[in-house]
């Protein structure tokens, strides 16, 4: 069997979060239209621990892609010698940005999924 390479595993996991964050998004989506938007506000603003966790993975996802634009910034500026190590740091910087915007999904699908929102809803 052939050795998989860093490229494969970044590209093939890139990937595999990507249809795991579209399921949760569009799960998300298709859920909200049949929700009471002033509970789901209630519920949102008064759970302090899903607000720091929303504003966490907004910040590590901002975070992390201000760190890959500004590692190609300093590489096309010839601050640093794009070399393979530039390359995988940049390849787990945009990992990460998608591996953040997943977990960030994740936490609004639990939100809307709860089980005190499916006791409120007819024919969810």
């Amino acid at each position: 069997m052939a050795e998989l390479s860093l490229t494969t595993l970044h590209s093939g996991g890139s990937a595999l979060i990507g249809v795991i964050g579209l399921y949760l998004v569009i799960k998300i989506w298709k859920k909200w239209q049949h929700i009471d938007i002033d509970l789901i506000k209630a519920r949102v603003f008064l759970n302090k621990n899903f607000l720091v966790k929303n504003w966490q993975y907004t910040f590590l996802t901002g975070a992390s892609q201000a760190a890959h634009q500004f590692l190609d910034f300093i590489v096309s500026l010839n601050y640093l010698t794009y070399s393979s190590f530039v390359e995988h740091l940049s390849s787990i910087l945009e990992f990460m940005v998608l591996v953040f915007l997943v977990v960030l999904a994740y936490e609004w699908y639990k939100m809307i999924y709860s089980k005190n929102e499916k006791k409120n809803i007819p024919n969810a």
